[in-house]
């Protein structure tokens, strides 16, 4: 990542400027590990302190210890997962974005009571909250918040 040269501020202690182009780049990447399936490197942008919470699932307060079979757990659930992002408005620490899921729905999940294991294709719409800390020459998250509903008719149920 390329930062320009940082800024003192009274209020904070140092702040680094990126570019719009660096914070496409890290919210690309982090998209990207999201839709890659691999656990290393989706846990590669969590920061030593992080505390994660997905409300869509009632998973929270999650540190990174908890976090690593929180998403392989995810993955053997929700196959060929897909997070679409949809609107994102990135700055140097904070981000927030509107985004939609698909996957194959795998194996029954208490956040699915009900709904049985057929392989369907299950939707989700959500938005994620991203606070980033610098950690070396890095940004990563120290705090991330998830809300998320499923699309019902995706349940097999209607409107």
């Amino acid at each position: 990542m390329s930062f320009t040269t940082p800024i003192s501020s009274p209020s904070h202690s140092t702040i680094y400027t990126m570019t719009s182009t660096t914070l496409t780049s890290r919210f690309d990447a982090y998209v990207a590990a999201h839709n890659s399936h691999d656990i290393a490197r989706l846990m590669s942008f969590m920061a030593p302190n992080v505390e994660y919470s997905d409300y869509g699932v009632d998973s929270l307060q999650m540190d990174k210890a908890t976090l690593t079979p929180f998403f392989t757990n995810m993955n053997e659930i929700c196959g060929d997962m897909i997070l679409t992002p949809r609107s994102c408005h990135d700055s140097e620490t904070f981000t927030t974005w509107e985004w939609d899921l698909e996957f194959k729905y795998l194996k029954p999940s208490p956040t699915l009571p009900g709904v049985e294991v057929k392989g369907q294709i299950i939707r989700m719409k959500g938005v994620s909250l991203i606070w980033w800390v610098r950690v070396g020459d890095e940004w990563k998250v120290e705090r991330g918040s998830d809300y998320a509903c499923f699309v019902k008719e995706s349940l097999g149920g209607s409107g």
